[in-house]
């Protein structure tokens, strides 16, 4: 289960780090959501939610290749506009990405918590739902905010983007150690046997 939970780790660090060198992304998303995926696919079955999460994780990396070679450069607190770009950096990689990278945190949350539930790890079960909820309360004003971006001149924008993307932070941090103690946790299940988790 370590070197799993290892894999996670590592693909979701490359996600969330942004370094480019002039328009090429040094710490690959693709390279970052295919870990993710191996990963997933190595514990799929002690965690069956992880079955989706790895489609997830593969559909991801599929969309962000061409994100790769873009020359916008993304920051933790500075997203570019939904309304700029190409159809493809827009429609594709912008919202469906977005959406998509949402759903991939709740599982990669989701599934190790379910998983410490059913093995009396309350510990690590609380760590990883309020993790889920940091990130997630963090993320939806920024979802909110969006759409008024262009059309609007709003005085706060600027405090309610630091705020958020400040959680934001702690909480990706949260789930970041989240996953490195999961595998701390967790080490004694074996990952190909199927467990039944109803939680």
């Amino acid at each position: 289960m370590k070197p799993a939970f290892a894999n996670l780790f590592w693909g979701l660090l490359l996600v969330w780090v942004d370094i480019r060198l002039s328009a090429f992304d040094v710490l690959n998303d693709t390279v970052g959501y295919l870990l993710i995926a191996y990963g997933m696919h190595r514990i799929s079955k002690p965690i069956p939610l992880f079955r989706f999460g790895r489609w997830l994780a593969a559909l991801l990396a599929i969309i962000s290749i061409p994100v790769t070679f873009s020359e916008k450069s993304v920051s933790l607190f500075e997203q570019p506009l939904l309304l700029e770009g190409t159809w493809w950096e827009i429609w594709i990689s912008g919202v469906l990405g977005e959406f998509a990278l949402l759903l991939l945190v709740y599982t990669l949350c989701e599934g190790p918590s379910r998983l410490a539930k059913s093995r009396g790890e309350n510990g690590l079960f609380e760590h990883m739902r309020g993790s889920w909820y940091v990130y997630l309360f963090s993320v939806i004003p920024l979802i909110l905010i969006s759409p008024f971006l262009l059309n609007f001149d709003i005085g706060v924008l600027p405090v309610i983007l630091l705020i958020a993307g400040g959680v934001s932070l702690i909480a990706m941090l949260l789930i970041l150690y989240g996953l490195i103690r999961a595998g701390r946790d967790l080490h004694r299940i074996n990952p190909d046997r199927r467990l039944d988790i109803r939680v």
